[in-house]
């Protein structure tokens, strides 16, 4: 048999390595991803803890004025915070036991929700006296 010297040499995947190069792509996505998402909710906690710290220093400031909720949230869109109005609904009341209460609740369908650092009821508190809730996530 003769060998042409002449023909182009062939060059390229086989078809088999083309599935195994998918197939580790498949495997590190599904590892990769639910991490991600993880991270990207936690920095989303991070925005939304700061704006609790936020509103509080707000209150504070209008303590002679009888602590004006009214002013930094408003139907639980918080005027003064980075948050998306998404991810968190914010609330601000008072009760007996202290001057006021910051909840913020995660909501569900950002998937926020999912946040592994929250409680069943999915909500981080900070109140007058700077009690936190849940210490987990502060």
């Amino acid at each position: 048999m003769k060998c042409n010297k002449n023909s182009p040499k062939h060059s390229g995947l086989t078809l088999i390595e083309v599935l195994i190069t998918l197939v580790i792509l498949g495997i590190v996505s599904g590892i990769a991803y639910p991490t991600y998402t993880q991270q990207i909710r936690e920095s989303h906690r991070m925005i939304a803890l700061g704006d609790m710290l936020a509103l509080q220093m707000e209150l504070e400031r209008s303590y002679n004025a009888g602590y004006q909720f009214n002013q930094v949230v408003s139907g639980g869109v918080c005027q003064i915070c980075e948050s998306e109005p998404g991810r968190y609904q914010f609330e601000v009341v008072s009760s007996a036991t202290a001057a006021y209460t910051i909840t913020a609740v995660a909501q569900s369908a950002s998937g926020q929700s999912k946040d592994s650092c929250l409680d069943q009821d999915k909500t981080m508190t900070l109140n007058s006296t700077g009690e936190t809730t849940p210490i987990a996530c502060w």
